[in-house]
């Protein structure tokens, strides 16, 4: 065998390796952000759910209204004989008022459960569409070594920084649902 032979060989059995090393790295990678996600989903799911029903403002409806009067004619309002009264009533009507908020919180809590699951269903698919672009930005970067003509190699990185662009804009889209979804938590818990 000759040394050019061993060489080839060589170096095309590293090249292997490193292919499917990095693919295997990308596989965990992928497989870890998956995780991170079904983890942010169960803590958003568990937070929606455990949210107060009730505000401190909807006690203050329980308290009496108080009233203070003095009875007596105008120009005798400041003798010590004028009549004074102490009211305080309570109305139980405001009780209505209560099972409307718990109705209204108990709509608003499903409606953000099925929200926080649609986003974390893109995240999900925008998850596998930055791999899916990871992968095929590695493969046209394999096809641009391998030509040897400038002109069409220039053609190829161009297609390759147009993947690149698509690939951060589809990271920046998933920091935003991540950014909605604990948004939602947060007007939630208010």
């Amino acid at each position: 065998m000759s040394k050019f032979t061993v060489g080839f060989a060589l170096i095309s059995i590293l090249f292997t390796a490193e292919i499917a090393f990095s693919e295997d790295k990308q596989d965990k990678m992928k497989e870890n952000e998956h995780k991170t996600l079904k983890q942010t989903l169960s803590d958003a799911k568990k937070r929606i759910k455990d949210a107060g029903t009730y505000t401190w403002n909807d006690a203050l409806r329980f308290l009496p209204t108080v009233t203070l009067s003095r009875r007596a004619p105008y120009d005798e309002y400041r003798k010590p004989t004028n009549e004074t009264y102490f009211s305080a009533s309570i109305s139980f009507n405001q009780f209505f008022d209560l099972a409307d908020i718990h109705d209204k919180k108990a709509a608003e809590k499903r409606k953000d459960l099925r929200k926080v699951e649609s986003l974390a269903f893109n995240i999900e698919k925008l998850i596998d569409r930055k791999y899916l672009l990871t992968d095929q930005i590695g493969k046209m970067k394999k096809i641009v070594r391998s030509i040897d003509e400038p002109l069409e190699a220039a053609n190829k990185q161009e297609k390759i920084d147009a993947l690149e662009v698509k690939k951060n804009e589809t990271v920046i889209e998933i920091e935003r649902l991540y950014a909605e979804i604990e948004y939602t938590c947060v007007e939630v818990e208010k």
